[in-house]
């Protein structure tokens, strides 16, 4: 149920229409009587010792009509953290009470006294939030993790910013006008029909008082309001009730001197109340300080056994036309051509590949893939006749030498598919030597002519 936006009531109702249904408080306050409404559920009426004057009912008039003017976050922040008044109680022409919403249920619960027995559900207020652990847990009570502390702080300080911003006085912030989700943290702010539209009349709890604001005649603002609700504050983060400064201290050995603390300190400490912090610069530094803190542990690796690991690494497409090209370590581990880059391989889990020949990385989508190695470059396919010069290489072990083969009949002609390197370096073969069998048929020409012309020409044969 939404504590103001779903009120069932006028913004005026009579005294004698409102059932009375259990009583939650007897002379409680400035109260006479809080029971809830009648055929209502989550509805109560709080009916005052005395009729409110002129002053007071035009002030409970402005409250009820305040939140049709708010932004809707700020009506959100009603509906969830506020037990806001939604309508006029009156007796003729007397505003004799109040019609508010009860707080949800999750704000309450059993207490375990003393002898064991559970009593029934009771509001849990924020005096529980300050009391140890063990007090907590021998009660029924779940003791306050620091996060929801954190959580219940941060609800506070939001409404306590909400009142500041349309000028409200709630000057009653204690222990006992603010409820708590010990599940959540969610936080409940209860009886403010009373807040002063600007200021109001001075009120005071033991144990809360301002240094500022001692005099009596003087009336309380906002500026005392910053000083109530910093000092909730770092007694409900630290569990420490009596001197804010020393809850102060405890709070800094806990978190750490922070933008935080700074700002708590000066709100308890400023000798000027215009100096003190706004409830909404303390909510930023609080969020602030929860969220820098949350940053590196967010970042860690989870991975177990990936303790190592520190990015990704850059998959490039696969290429049936040109291999890879060298890729080239820099810092970052990425290389500076990886303008094509369609995705990345997580290395946590895995362990580093150091060094590596020439294998082909294996693929991404295999169940526990080999480490992935860069291959090795190898030269761009160029027709023999264009091979002028080596492509460059990554420097590799010599070969061995292999045997020269005999030489061919045409010595120029060299295999194709021996490296264009081995080519260059290898020596000529050398001449061939001429066979006998040329001077042999030499010597046959040459008597065939000299039989030709002694027996043509001489007539000698």
């Amino acid at each position: 149920m939404k504590t103001w936006s779903d009120s069932p009531f006028h913004p005026v109702v009579d005294l004698h229409s409102l059932g009375q249904g259990r009583v939650i408080a007897e002379e409680n306050g400035e109260s006479r009587l809080v029971h809830e409404v009648a055929g209502r559920p989550g509805w109560l009426a709080k009916l005052y010792k005395h009729p409110l004057t002129g002053a007071q009912a035009e002030n409970l008039r402005n409250l009820v009509y305040l939140p049709t003017r708010m932004s809707l976050p700020d009506q959100a922040l009603v509906d969830r953290c506020i037990s806001w008044p939604t309508a006029r109680i009156v007796d003729g022409s007397d505003v004799v009470g109040v019609v508010m919403a009860q707080a949800p249920d999750r704000f309450y619960a059993r207490i375990r006294t003393l002898s064991g027995k559970l009593e029934d559900a009771k509001p849990l207020v924020l005096d529980w939030l300050v009391s140890s652990d063990d007090r907590c847990t021998k009660c029924n009570i779940t003791p306050a993790s620091p996060e929801v502390r954190i959580r219940a702080m941060i609800e506070l300080l939001s409404v306590g910013a909400l009142f500041a911003r349309h000028d409200l006085v709630y000057a009653d912030w204690s222990y006992r006008n603010a409820f708590w989700d010990q599940a959540s943290g969610g936080a409940f702010v209860i009886d403010m029909d009373t807040c002063g539209m600007g200021t109001r009349d001075w009120v005071e709890s033991p144990e809360w008082e301002d240094p500022l604001f001692r005099d009596r005649a003087k009336r309380l603002s906002v500026y005392s309001d910053r000083y109530k609700i910093a000092m909730l504050t770092v007694r409900c983060l630290t569990g420490a009730r009596k001197d804010p400064l020393k809850a102060h201290g405890d709070l800094v050995s806990l978190m750490g001197a922070n933008p935080f603390t700074d700002a708590l300190e000066r709100a308890l400490t400023a000798t000027k109340e215009t100096d003190r912090p706004s409830p909404e610069q303390l909510m930023a530094a609080l969020q602030q300080t929860v969220d820098g803190a949350a940053a590196p542990a967010a970042a860690a690796p989870a991975a177990t056994g990936a303790a190592n690991v520190t990015g990704t690494v850059p998959v490039r497409p696969p290429s049936s036309s040109r291999p890879a090209p060298p890729a080239r370590a820099e810092k970052g581990g990425a290389s500076s051509t990886a303008g094509n880059v369609t995705g990345s391989i997580d290395l946590r889990g895995r362990g580093p590949k150091r060094g590596g020949g020439g294998t082909t990385a294996q693929p991404v989508t295999r169940p526990a893939p080999a480490p992935a190695v860069v291959p090795a470059p190898a030269a761009q396919p160029v027709p023999a006749a264009q091979q002028t010069t080596p492509p460059p290489s990554t420097p590799r072990a010599k070969p061995a030498p292999k045997p020269t083969p005999k030489p061919a009949p045409m010595p120029s002609a060299v295999p194709s598919a021996v490296p264009s390197a081995v080519r260059r370096t290898r020596p000529a073969p050398p001449p061939s030597r001429p066979h006998h069998g040329g001077w042999a048929a030499a010597l046959v020409v040459l008597f065939v002519i000299v039989y030709c012309i002694a027996h043509f020409a001489l007539g000698w044969v």
